[in-house]
């Protein structure tokens, strides 16, 4: 009997976490920008089986089926890859502005390399 008790107390305490799960993911993903087309994706990886030991072959592959700007995801991390070269000019020229936020990681906030670094400088006229 308790076998039993137990058995059903673990399902709905799962049934629990996966609606919950649900209900906040979808409240999120409202307020998030919208994402190029991609392949779809597994839970904790990703796209990362579908890149394979030969990204640049299985990238082209992908590009063929979702066009020239395609979004992945690679673990947690969310990425926009542009396979053609008039998207690449696009992106690359006349949205620079909306591309260059970068965020700093530890190590370069630790020796503050982000303020004296031209690397790291905020974009500007100046440097176009």
């Amino acid at each position: 009997m308790s076998l039993l008790l137990c058995l059903v107390s673990s399902c709905f305490l799962l049934l629990y976490f996966f609606v919950t799960v649900k209900t906040r993911s979808s409240s999120r993903g409202s307020s998030r920008a919208t994402l190029p087309p991609g392949p779809p994706k597994l839970p904790v990886v990703g796209n990362i089986f579908q890149v394979g030991y030969s990204p640049h072959r299985s990238l082209t592959a992908l590009s063929k089926i979702y066009g020239p700007i395609m979004g992945l995801k690679l673990g947690s991390l969310t990425t926009i890859v542009i396979s053609s070269p008039e998207a690449a000019k696009e992106a690359l020229k006349t949205q620079d502005h909306h591309l260059s936020a970068r965020t700093f990681n530890d190590p370069v906030r630790v020796f503050d390399h982000h303020e004296y670094s031209v690397a790291w400088g905020p974009p500007s006229a100046r440097w176009r």
